[in-house]
């Protein structure tokens, strides 16, 4: 395939991309790729004619790899069939992109390297109510299917152990209410693993030795950092996983457990996950498209 790369323009301006990717677009163009924007405003806004007018058309089906701001299944549904019609397609299909960008629909195949869990549609508190009953004896971590209100730590996010229905709804109103309009597709309650923490940050929410991987084709792109405590001999089982994602292009956020074990935090489509700050662009452009070409 064409080694060619969506990006998000500024707003109100075409031809200027989105400031917060600046890096990355240089570090892409640095690596070889070619790079097209779209307006990430105008297709959360459903606005899907005026998301694709930058894009130049193509003569034939190119297809495109995005790297730009999360959205939800529905939305990205819509840029994918917004770029077809100036002849391109985006790599990941709507069905892959929610597979790995919604815990729920990941978790069939990461169940068994994951902290229990468990979900319903929707944002009845009461029926959130019922989803702890499985837990009481167990610290959780509430969110929606994507997210959760990491920034409201011990009032929006970390359920300890035995929480009573009152304080359970409190902590629950905190985390709707913080997730807002972003509230996506339905609440989820996870077991709290014992990961092995570093302290606490100012919010309370302890610091973690967690490493996101990127995946392509079943393939890690770029190896973890000397730095990083993921030992070697742990990568062929997350390409094991990653093989089973119907997208070719996914993360997996991966931490060390106080038992020596490592298991996953969560899956996300690699689209729209953030590159760790502590990564040269440069080299993940560069990794990128080596295995693209293979």
């Amino acid at each position: 395939m064409s080694n060619l790369i969506l990006f998000p323009h500024e707003a109100f301006s075409r031809n200027e991309i989105d400031s917060a990717f600046s890096e990355e677009h240089e570090a892409a163009l640095t690596a070889g790729w070619k790079t097209v924007f779209y307006d990430h405003d105008a297709i959360e806004q459903g606005e899907s004619t005026i998301a694709i007018q930058g894009l130049p058309v193509s003569t034939y089906l190119q297809k495109l790899i995005l790297r730009g701001w999360m959205l939800p299944g529905e939305t990205y549904a819509k840029l994918y069939e917004a770029v077809r019609t100036r002849g391109y397609e985006l790599v990941t299909s709507p069905e892959a992109y929610e597979e790995a960008h919604y815990l729920p629909l990941a978790y069939p195949l990461i169940r068994h390297e994951t902290a229990r869990t468990t979900w319903i549609s929707g944002d009845d508190i009461e029926s959130a109510w019922g989803l702890y009953s499985d837990f009481s004896g167990s610290d959780v971590m509430i969110k929606d299917w994507v997210k959760s209100a990491k920034n409201r730590w011990n009032d929006g996010c970390f359920i300890p152990a035995g929480t009573d229905e009152k304080r359970f709804k409190e902590i629950y109103k905190v985390f709707r209410e913080e997730r807002g309009n972003l509230f996506n597709r339905g609440i989820v309650l996870r077991e709290f693993m014992p990961l092995i923490t570093h302290g606490n940050d100012m919010r309370g929410m302890p610091l973690v030795e967690e490493t996101r991987l990127f995946f392509w084709n079943g393939k890690i792109i770029v190896f973890p950092l000397e730095n990083y405590s993921l030992p070697q001999s742990e990568l062929k089982k997350w390409e094991n996983i990653a093989r089973q994602f119907k997208s070719s292009f996914i993360t997996i956020d991966v931490a060390a457990l106080t038992d020596g074990t490592y298991k996953i935090v969560e899956t996300g489509d690699g689209g729209v996950s953030g590159l760790p700050v502590d990564l040269d662009p440069v080299y993940f452009y560069r990794s990128l498209s080596e295995r693209v070409n293979q």
